[in-house]
């Protein structure tokens, strides 16, 4: 037998159960017997993990430092397991100072650094608040605040901060009601405190999937729905043009209608069609054609008032809204500038020149031929529109509700534009 190996009866740190009052630990060695009321040094990393500040405020636990002249044990000799797949935060609220330094020791042996302490439920939600955790592990009788209610707390705040924390509540208790209570109060797992060391860890890694799981759906969700904001607002504007679309298009000539209604005076709607696009596409690819769009565009803008709403609701179409003080001011004779200058010209590409043959139309209402919604005053617009390709003048109509109704079953533009 090795002399300097302790024997199962006489390990350091434990108490002889022999006459003698003094253990030997190698021929020739002796120690001096240890106080009845010293702490065991297997126990002095658990007493310091214990400790809480007087304030309640968490505490990170320390790794115990391993007491000169003693062998380590082989649970602490072999290699620690790490199975913290992350550095998750962690945040245990216990009032009972022994089973703290359980779950700090099983968690430390598990490779969770991030854990904070607290003996404080209070102290435990403003911790939350400045910095949230993904796993709460929580005594579930406490004589400040209960576990429930914790719990309740906790969520509510989660859902205010678009967080989730995984709630585990450590309980001697078998009762299935109050169980199945708690579960419906949002906690997600229970952990009867006689099992500590066994089922500790194996919980706290299966928490750890659930929680960083859960709080990636929710990043993605905050993801989706800052892009259908941006959606939402690019969604009004041609990406081409930067004009609005037929989306944006139908919300102004509403606004004006509604101006109309309230102020008098007329609404006038123009349109500005491009007859040969279809031939235009067929030669040149989709950037050039995005060039002569964008062509068009600008001296669409160029040859209105600045107050003037320009937009491109279909991708050979463009309108112009305005405000004019009656049916006499939406005449050819007042838009036929617009007309020269757009029809036959040929705009600048990088393939070189290219001619467009455009077609024009006025369509006027008043308190006189009924206001329309908006989508049928467009629609009696477009049929206008055919009128000047097939002629290729000005086309000029006020709005007729009987000719409207005729028109109202054909298809207007695509709503998703």
């Amino acid at each position: 037998m090795d002399p300097t190996k302790p024997t199962s009866g006489n390990r350091p740190g434990n108490e002889s159960t022999g006459a003698s009052a003094v253990t030997p630990i190698a021929p020739g060695i002796r120690h001096a017997p240890r106080p009845e009321n010293a702490p065991r040094p297997d126990r002095a990393g658990a007493n310091d993990a214990a400790a809480e500040s007087a304030a309640g405020e968490p505490i990170v636990v320390p790794t115990a430092p391993p007491v000169a002249g003693r062998a380590a044990p082989e649970s602490e000799s072999r290699p620690r397991r790490d199975l913290a797949s992350q550095d998750i935060p962690i945040l245990v609220v216990d009032d009972a100072k022994f089973s703290s330094a359980i779950i700090a020791k099983v968690l430390r042996s598990g490779g969770f650094t991030n854990v904070r302490f607290t003996n404080n439920p209070m102290q435990a939600l403003r911790s939350l608040e400045k910095r949230p955790a993904q796993i709460l592990i929580a005594d579930w009788l406490m004589p400040s605040m209960d576990g429930l209610e914790l719990t309740r707390r906790v969520k509510k705040l989660d859902e205010s901060h678009d967080h989730f924390t995984y709630v585990v509540l450590l309980t001697a208790r078998d009762d299935f009601d109050a169980m199945t209570n708690a579960f419906e109060e949002g906690v997600d797992d229970f952990l009867n405190k006689a099992n500590l060391r066994a089922q500790l860890l194996p919980r706290v890694v299966a928490a750890q999937r659930i929680a960083a799981r859960q709080n990636e759906l929710l990043r993605s969700n905050r993801l989706l729905r800052k892009k259908i904001r941006e959606l939402q607002t690019t969604d009004l504007v041609d990406p081409v043009t930067g004009l609005g679309n037929q989306k944006f298009t139908i919300e102004r000539l509403s606004a004006l209608l509604r101006e109309t209604e309230s102020r008098g005076g007329a609404a006038c709607l123009l349109l500005v069609g491009i007859n040969n696009l279809d031939v235009i596409e067929q030669q040149y690819d989709a950037a050039v054609i995005d060039e002569l769009t964008s062509g068009i565009s600008a001296k669409v803008r160029a040859l209105v008032r600045p107050l003037d709403i320009v937009t491109h609701p279909e991708q050979n179409i463009f309108a112009v809204m305005m405000k004019q003080a009656s049916l006499d001011s939406c005449t050819s004779d007042s838009f036929r500038r617009i007309f020269d200058n757009l029809y036959m010209h040929s705009f600048k590409t990088s393939e070189g020149y290219i001619p467009v043959v455009v077609g024009v139309n006025i369509c006027a209402a008043d308190a006189s031929t009924g206001l329309p919604d908006a989508r049928g005053f467009l629609q009696f617009a477009f049929e206008g529109l055919k009128k000047s390709f097939a002629t290729g003048v000005i086309n000029v109509d006020a709005f007729d509700a009987a000719l409207a109704s005729t028109v109202s079953a054909a298809p207007l533009l695509d709503d998703g534009q």
